[in-house]
């Protein structure tokens, strides 16, 4: 090779080498569009996933509200169905009246009407199971004989008529109360007449008090009530209240 042509040579490979360089860039271009193609068609695709799995969310949902709803008219058709059937097919129950006796023996309540056939009165009587002896709130006690007997002199207030009763008993003997807070005794008359309460009469003692109740003219003890009346104390007027016009016990109200 001659020397004049070696410049030629130089030139040559110097411009087939800027030629290739020039061509290479547009080809990492074209790579990195082509990521970028992909990546944006990827994310359109997941988007569009999304709406779907929304839209198919939404709609499983309507279905399920519609569901409530028809489960919701199918139990109330059936409450209906039952209530209606039950009105047909089952009696009404009826609460069970209280029964006047238990085992043979007669309930009162806490507060009774009684009568007194001797002393022709009807009085409201506290029932006490703590109480042995009954007793009946009197004013102006008086002590008396007549041939030769102990009497007793006493008034009672008719709540009916709304007066003072004067009365006249045997006296069958004084019992000696100790009041509350004291330890003093205090003597009673008592005396012995019939009472009505309920069905059921009887001859009882009766202790005359000087105090008055408000509530109550009587107090109805153990005397009365053993073996015969039981007391339910969360209840008033339990037992029927019978006026006896002739009293069988009455007969022996001067013995």
């Amino acid at each position: 090779m001659t020397n004049c042509n070696i410049p030629l040579f130089i030139a040559s490979i110097a411009l087939l080498l800027l030629i290739g360089g020039c061509e290479a860039i547009p080809v990492t271009a074209k790579v990195e569009d082509s990521r970028l193609d992909q990546l944006v068609s990827s994310m359109d695709q997941t988007l569009a996933n999304q709406a779907t799995v929304s839209t198919q969310l939404q709609e499983q949902r309507r279905q399920l509200e519609l569901q409530q709803e028809h489960l919701a008219v199918m139990s109330q058709d059936i409450d209906e169905a039952f209530r209606g059937f039950v009105e047909d097919n089952c009696p009404r129950a009826e609460a069970c009246p209280t029964p006047l006796n238990v085992s043979g023996k007669m309930r009162v309540g806490a507060l009774e009407t009684i009568w007194l056939p001797d002393l022709d009165l009807a009085l409201i009587a506290r029932i006490d199971t703590g109480a042995k002896t009954s007793s009946i709130d009197a004013s102006d006690i008086q002590l008396f004989e007549r041939d030769g007997k102990r009497w007793v002199r006493f008034q009672i207030f008719d709540p009916i008529s709304d007066e003072w009763v004067s009365l006249e008993r045997r006296l069958k003997r004084t019992v000696g109360i100790v009041q509350s807070g004291t330890q003093k005794s205090k003597s009673r008359p008592v005396i012995k007449m019939s009472v009505l309460i309920g069905g059921h009469e009887q001859i009882a003692e009766f202790s005359l008090s000087g105090r008055s109740h408000r509530d109550y003219q009587a107090v109805i003890g153990r005397s009365i009530l053993k073996d015969v009346m039981i007391v339910d104390v969360s209840r008033k007027n339990i037992a029927p209240y019978i006026r006896s016009e002739n009293s069988s016990a009455s007969k022996d109200k001067e013995q």
